[in-house]
């Protein structure tokens, strides 16, 4: 990692706070402790990484205020004894590691180490995905149910009869999506969606993190 990025750590537990902040202290790294999210929004870094403690929403909660603030950091979860699934399910959600807590010195150093190379192309995921889920939000109802339809593969017809509408009321749909969109092939629109997270369910329904799909082919322009 880079060495001049802060180490930006957000645990509400004061004791376990200043335990892992001082392990940072000794492998000489800066360190900036933070109660909770909302203390640190009041005082965004402009270039650090996060180590985030596991609560509950934290991470998806640290991803949104990202979002608004329209800059991506790195972050790093932690937690004793983590279950394996979990460890699973917060890499999926976009972090780029998780420690088990306690940890030495000497493993931190070497872990950051190893963070370096995947720093840009996660940085590179975020970016997509917030910029692609504006451009998500800026469709009708309709019209994410059209595009979802097409990202899952199905066809003007198949989607008309799903929604019971006709099909040249989709095509209108489909043309007006791509204009939002802004752009000019199927392909280009289903990338948006998949970076979005689209959801299988309802349109409205939030969307999972774009790290966590596994998509499949992209369907033909029909």
């Amino acid at each position: 990692m880079d060495q001049d990025a802060a180490i930006v750590l957000i645990d509400p537990d004061p004791l376990r706070r200043n335990s892992v902040a001082r392990l940072f202290y000794d492998t000489g790294r800066h360190v900036e402790p933070y109660e909770n999210l909302a203390e640190l929004r009041a005082f965004w870094p402009k270039v650090a990484v996060v180590l985030l403690h596991d609560d509950e929403d934290s991470l998806a909660a640290m991803f949104d205020i990202m979002l608004d603030q329209g800059c991506w950091l790195p972050v790093i979860v932690y937690a004793r004894d983590p279950k394996p699934a979990r460890i699973v399910d917060v890499v999926l959600m976009g972090a780029m590691d998780y420690f088990r807590w306690p940890i030495t010195a000497a493993e931190i150093a070497g872990r950051l180490e190893l963070l370096s190379a995947r720093k840009k192309s996660f940085a590179e995921l975020r970016r997509r995905a917030g910029h692609s889920q504006r451009l998500i939000d800026a469709l009708s109802p309709r019209e994410r149910e059209v595009l979802f339809g097409l990202a899952r593969g199905a066809s003007n017809k198949t989607i008309a009869r799903d929604l019971d509408i006709s099909p040249r009321t989709i095509e209108i749909h489909r043309s007006n999506m791509m204009n939002k969109l802004r752009v000019k092939h199927l392909g280009e629109a289903i990338s948006i969606a998949l970076y979005s997270g689209f959801s299988d369910s309802a349109p409205d329904k939030q969307p999972h993190d774009p790290l966590a799909l596994a998509p499949g082919a992209v369907p033909a322009d029909k």
